[in-house]
């Protein structure tokens, strides 16, 4: 009986320290995203979340923060460094991690979706490497196109130059670029374009037109015109901090990066979609999206080559400047 009474007694022990064991073994990640709900990204983020736990057998689980839903990317990234395991960032808080994200959003470097995996996998390693003292850069994917939409036609530099634009008051190298070809800015953000276009402070701004779509009814009183040519990407960014990337067991991170990797192709695919969508819509009601022409587009293309190029290179780093000039052909 005694023995019986022993037996059980350290089985039930070992069931503990299994069931501790177990518990210790499970990876949650407290993710960060202001992203919109039922967006491309946020259905994105969350089947990457379903996919990741499935295919580390439950071990690794993405919980995600309601007190950071409405939060800016510069919230996110501070709760990065102490709160938060991963956050979601736009082009702007990627920027704010390290500038030189924002060479691949500059106007005329990246023309289309060739072009941006080109310069993305030229530019990811070496920003992937000197970053990895405190984050992870899990994936990023493109989520659309930025255009020019204004109250005239805007084709060539020349238009441009005629127009006050507005910049996006953290864009201090974007800032630079414009009014070194003669071109007026005015500082402005998403929350103050359209008073100020109101107001006839601004002419033009730089947008997504899934941003405009979402608030045509407001903006068609005021914008007339869309650029007919992508003038940059618009693209976010899934990033781990140090700590969180490492107490993912290291056999399981390469399979996890897969599906990352994965789902943001898809996250891309649905932003073309819908932007496609919200920019049909959008003509339907007013918009006018002027022929772009042979000599249109040479035109950029010279301004690049003649000045932009050389200035551009100037504010960001060396090496990555050079490498996506170079996977670009420039």
């Amino acid at each position: 009986m005694r023995l019986t009474k022993a037996m059980t007694i350290a089985a039930l022990l070992l069931t503990g320290l299994a069931a501790r064991s177990i518990v210790a073994q499970e990876i949650v990640l407290d993710m960060g995203s202001s992203t919109p709900v039922n967006s491309p990204w946020d259905t994105g983020l969350r089947k990457i979340a379903a996919e990741w736990s499935k295919a580390s057998g439950g071990r690794v689980k993405m919980v995600f923060s309601r007190s950071v839903s409405s939060a800016s990317q510069t919230d996110l990234i501070q709760k990065l460094k102490f709160s938060l395991d991963g956050i979601v960032v736009d082009t702007m808080g990627l920027g704010f991690i390290d500038q030189d994200f924002f060479m691949l959003s500059m106007p005329s470097v990246i023309h289309d979706d060739e072009d941006f995996d080109k310069a993305i996998a030229a530019a990811l390693p070496i920003l992937r490497q000197r970053l990895s003292d405190r984050y992870e850069i899990i994936t990023i994917t493109k989520a659309g196109w930025v255009r020019f939409f204004s109250n005239q036609a805007i084709r060539t530099p020349e238009d441009l130059r005629k127009v006050r634009i507005g910049v996006n008051r953290s864009q201090d190298a974007l800032v630079k670029l414009f009014q070194s070809i003669g071109i007026r800015t005015v500082k402005s953000d998403a929350s103050s374009t359209l008073l100020q276009f109101n107001a006839g402070a601004l002419d033009a701004m730089y947008s997504s037109p899934l941003f405009v779509g979402a608030l045509w009814s407001q903006y068609r009183k005021v914008i007339t015109h869309m650029s007919p040519f992508k003038v940059a990407p618009f693209f976010g960014a899934i990033i781990l901090n140090k700590r969180a990337w490492e107490s993912i067991p290291e056999p399981l991170r390469p399979t996890l990066r897969a599906i990352a990797d994965k789902v943001a192709a898809e996250i891309g695919a649905e932003a073309d979609r819908l932007e496609t969508e919200a920019i049909v819509a959008m003509q339907k009601t007013g918009l006018v999206v002027p022929p772009y022409t042979a000599a249109d587009e040479a035109a950029w293309d010279a301004l690049y080559s003649g000045t932009v190029r050389s200035q551009v290179a100037s504010w960001f780093s060396p090496d990555v400047a050079a490498a996506v000039n170079a996977a670009v052909g420039k």
